[in-house]
């Protein structure tokens, strides 16, 4: 059960810790660099323009499943001009509350040999998916339908309701007195894409994190979280699945704390007061969602979202 662990790692250093990222892939060179979704079309002379790119990006050329999805509108909410409303958003998006996606890519570059006028060539064809799922980052807290038995076991009442708590409670950075812990995490994946030989890619990524806790990281974060993460834990050296109930319990809400901790401390750095709140309404499932977005005035970009920020569209196609 690393499910709600990993999920936890993966969100809070892949997308909003302090992280920057390299990576150098043959998918790039396939399909161009990614740019964001708000930002690929119109220039951006206002924040509007980064919706109205958005609505005219969002179709099956850039996003697979983009049809399963009803773009209905977008609306200017309030400028954050105090105190009271930028902690409200603060804790929002530090929460379990704001609707994140998941996002499943593949790419691929494929080569048949061809012959023109006598003459043998390779002809090549570059493709690529992207399907984009709407889910809450932490559902398995609320929902355990579909978790293994030794998850379910975790998460037991007295455990979801302090989880629950950490994820609602107000917290106010600005009075705490926080403990870092930085580093960095190369790793190279080889991803393969069907059965030929061409079809695969390879990434090198390099990350820096920097993570934020009211409290020292404890030991199994050190050895157990971030080691699993860089992917250069030792077989002899506990795992997750390793430790007694107590301890499993003690580093999943740890994670918790420091992903909330850290969120909030990202938060500080992006967003200013006189950045202009929107929210964007669609339908999925049937069901209507509302994701809450935050776009600099100045820049005329937007600096936070959970949901549509993370799909990009390549500048190459």
């Amino acid at each position: 059960m690393n499910k709600l662990i990993l999920t936890v790692l993966f969100f809070t250093i892949g997308v909003l810790a302090y992280s920057q990222t390299k990576i150098d892939s043959i998918t790039h060179s396939i399909l161009g660099n990614p740019v964001s979704i708000y930002e690929f079309g119109a220039p951006l002379t206002s924040c509007e323009t980064n919706f109205e790119n958005l609505f005219k990006n969002w179709n099956p050329s850039n996003v697979t499943n983009a049809r399963e999805y009803e773009l209905l509108d977008f609306k200017f909410v309030e400028t954050i001009a105090d105190t009271v409303r930028y902690s409200f958003y603060r804790n929002y998006f530090s929460g379990g509350e704001p609707l994140c996606c998941s996002i499943a890519s593949f790419s691929s570059k494929t080569s048949k040999l061809k012959n023109l006028n006598g003459k043998p060539y390779h002809e090549e064809t570059e493709n690529s998916e992207r399907f984009v799922r709407a889910t809450y980052i932490h559902s398995e807290l609320f929902d355990q339908r579909g978790l293994p038995y030794k998850a379910k076991k975790i998460l037991s009442e007295e455990f979801k309701r302090q989880a629950q708590e950490l994820l609602t409670c107000e917290i106010n950075i600005d009075t705490m007195e926080l403990k870092y812990i930085s580093g960095d995490i190369i790793r190279i994946d080889t991803l393969r894409s069907g059965s030929d030989p061409f079809g695969k890619s390879v990434e090198y990524i390099h990350q820096s994190y920097k993570l934020a806790s009211t409290d020292s990281i404890s030991k199994d974060y050190i050895d157990i979280s971030l080691k699993n993460l860089k992917g250069n834990s030792s077989p002899n050296e506990d795992s997750f699945d390793d430790l007694n109930m107590q301890r499993k319990r003690a580093l999943i809400l740890e994670e918790l704390l420091i992903e909330r901790i850290t969120q909030q401390v990202l938060f500080n750095k992006l967003v200013h007061f006189g950045d202009k709140v929107y929210v964007v309404m669609f339908m999925y499932n049937g069901a209507m969602y509302s994701v809450y977005v935050i776009c600099n005035p100045d820049t005329k970009k937007v600096v936070v979202d959970h949901f549509f920020n993370g799909v990009t569209i390549r500048t190459r196609k």
